[in-house]
């Protein structure tokens, strides 16, 4: 009888025969269809609206603000800053074709935070006040980065607005069930009481 390691090894050389012919036979096929997404970052440090400098890249020792951030590709948008030329087609003779200037991204890497001290580039570590807060460190100065006020706003106004969005008492304790839908209720509360079935229900 084959022993187990034995039945294993086999196994392993079998799968691995299988990947190679699938790969072989659909070689250069689709490349460029999939892209693997880097891993997710546990803490993300730089979030919309700060303030950074560009230490990398053509764009290096470049100051601009943080306008976006693509969490899944580890990407950021400074304003103004690595700038791409975009061909829009025309929308149905509305809106003639043009070419527009738009920000591409960057690199989470090719950036840093900018103390607010020191005014420079500097490398940032987490920590917690006293009153069990998560703030952001500047290394270079020891002082503390607030968040932007920008994400305090919302990116999409809230489609309920105004400050009395709570229903008022004397609404909320108002009859609004007819004497029909009334008489239907008090049926099935006696129901319920009494145990019977309605379809698979227990009332």
């Amino acid at each position: 009888a084959m022993s187990s390691q034995a039945a294993g090894a086999a196994a392993n050389q079998a799968s691995s025969q299988l990947r190679r012919s699938v790969a072989k036979k659909f070689a250069g096929q689709r490349a460029n269809a999939y892209i693997d997404l880097p891993d997710p970052i546990k803490i993300w440090k730089i979030v919309r609206g700060d303030k950074v400098q560009v230490i990398s890249g053509s764009e290096k020792g470049k100051q601009a603000t943080i306008v976006k951030v693509d969490r899944k590709k580890h990407r950021v948008y400074c304003e103004g800053l690595n700038l791409v030329k975009k061909h829009v087609k025309s929308q149905g003779g509305q809106q003639p074709g043009q070419i527009i200037t738009k920000e591409a991204p960057i690199h989470m890497s090719n950036v840093a935070l900018i103390d607010p001290v020191e005014k420079v580039p500097t490398r940032v570590k987490m920590a917690f006040l006293q009153d069990g807060t998560k703030v952001r460190i500047a290394k270079k100065s020891g002082a503390i980065i607030p968040k932007p006020e920008i994400l305090r706003q919302r990116r999409m106004p809230h489609p309920f607005g105004g400050p009395n969005k709570d229903t008022a008492p004397e609404e909320a304790q108002k009859k609004t069930a007819s004497a029909q839908e009334e008489a239907l209720h008090d049926a099935l509360r006696k129901l319920t009481l009494m145990g019977h079935r309605v379809g698979k229900y227990t009332l």
